[in-house]
């Protein structure tokens, strides 16, 4: 029905579809070059530098990565509550950038520059605290800027637009985590390599958040409108269904494929025997996922985002499996499982976000209330609770299987990984797949959400 035709018959019109300038986006999706260039490089390459070049035993990080998600459950919900709730000249989210600029640069440059001279427990303390460090001032920036990025927008379909470019900045920054550990695997003092790139990806990272906090500006009609009460926040959060589902969703996706990337350095090394060609892999994988990101957005478009998020988790399902075949020399199928892996995360990550989004619209519907950093919060809190225990996972299966770091590994080891690389994010796979087919916040309930939030406001 036409605007003009609504009127015709007494009903109201739907708002035009909403389309932000591709230059405003990119202001706000800067500061993830440096984030995720020193996020991703801990995800891919942390454990395996603790266990090989620090000779930290593997449980020991693998306990380290379950401590800072424990942390994560008191720090994401506080924020996210916090940031609905602050009230300056500046908005509600960009304070929050400013703060944390500085310390998440110096976190990073402390993770991977640990003083030659600790070792044994100090070592590990110092490991320990810069990771609790990072994580923290990782949650104070991301969640508030995940939820600007839902207020950037209301179009049902632009927003996956705003969420598209958002992450093919995100692929650029792990491109070069990617490349930084190219150079670190081929060193001959890796400690020394790791130490001087984080330096630099620090610097970048710090000024990168704070040109935001100090450029970007917030919609003034969303100000003052978080939720009042913290308990009746999250009461309502974890009462909405649609959003109940996703976190699960996110959870299981973020868990298969973090346990992929922390050993992904090990397959490479003691699988494939190809020591120091992670990154390759990497790469193929983030390039594909950004040439993919055009097609996410037109197909959401088209097809719907639910259907197109259902066909990516089948494939993704698939490579899984066929991960259980590697074996001594096969870089041609890890090569082509990565390449259609990261074809079908840019689905995740562009659908994914947008949807997130979507909720936060129905639950405004609900109650009349901009409750974005609670939610993000929640769904953050599962992804990165996921990447806790896969690094848990991954470091107890490693010691548990008889690994022993830089020596030919025996067959118990070598099954080890074979079954936690495939076996276990095939079956979760599976439960991603299952809880997706019941998702039910179409565009037609969108639009209706958008309606009763309108209504509520006059």
């Amino acid at each position: 029905m036409s605007a003009l035709e609504a009127v015709r018959a007494g009903a109201e019109p739907e708002p035009e579809e909403e389309r932000i300038p591709t230059g405003r986006i990119l202001v706000y999706s800067a500061p993830l070059l440096g984030l995720f260039s020193g996020s991703a490089l801990i995800s891919m390459y942390l454990l395996k530098f603790a266990t090989d070049v620090l000779l930290i035993a593997p449980a020991t990080i693998g306990a380290i990565f379950l401590v800072g998600r424990v942390w994560d459950a008191v720090s994401d919900p506080l924020v996210g509550t916090l940031s609905d709730r602050t009230r300056t000249r500046l908005g509600r989210r960009r304070p929050w950038f400013l703060a944390s600029a500085l310390p998440l640069g110096l976190s990073i440059a402390a993770l991977w520059g640990p003083p030659s001279l600790l070792e044994g427990g100090r070592l590990v303390a110092w490991v320990t605290v810069s990771f609790l460090l990072f994580y923290t001032f990782y949650t104070t920036f991301r969640v508030p800027h995940m939820a600007m990025g839902a207020e950037l927008s209301r179009g049902y379909h632009d927003r996956t637009r705003v969420f598209g470019v958002m992450q093919a900045v995100e692929s650029v920054g792990m491109m070069l985590a990617a490349g930084a550990l190219f150079l670190i695997e081929r060193s001959a003092e890796p400690r020394g390599m790791a130490a001087g790139l984080s330096t630099g990806i620090a610097i970048v990272t710090a000024a990168l958040v704070f040109a935001a906090g100090v450029t970007l500006r917030e919609r003034a009609e969303f100000q003052r409108r978080g939720g009042q009460s913290a308990r009746r926040v999250f009461r309502d959060v974890l009462g909405n269904p649609h959003a109940r589902l996703l976190i699960a969703v996110f959870f299981f996706e973020q868990l298969g494929f973090a346990v992929l990337i922390a050993l992904l350095p090990y397959l490479t090394e003691y699988v494939l025997l190809r020591p120091g060609s992670t990154a390759v892999y990497i790469f193929a994988a983030l390039v594909a996922l950004v040439a993919s990101i055009p097609v996410w957005i037109r197909a959401s478009r088209r097809f719907g985002k639910k259907p197109v998020w259902v066909f990516s988790i089948v494939v993704k399902t698939a490579a899984f499996g066929w991960l259980f075949f590697l074996d001594a020399g096969a870089t041609r199928t890890l090569l082509a499982v990565t390449v259609v892996f990261g074809a079908m995360s840019g689905c995740g990550s562009v659908v994914g976000p947008s949807l997130k989004a979507d909720v936060v619209d129905w639950d405004e519907g609900r109650t009349g209330e901009r409750k974005e950093g609670a939610y993000f919060a929640t769904w953050n809190f599962a992804q990165k609770a996921a990447a806790g225990i896969a690094g848990w996972l991954t470091g107890t299966m490693l010691a548990l299987s008889g690994f022993v770091p830089n020596v030919e590994q025996g067959e118990s080891a070598l099954l080890g990984m074979r079954l936690l690389v495939s076996a276990w994010p095939f079956a979760l796979h599976l439960a991603a797949l299952v809880l997706v087919l019941r998702f039910s916040l179409d565009e037609t309930a969108h639009r209706a959400a958008r309606r009763q939030a309108r209504e509520r406001s006059v």
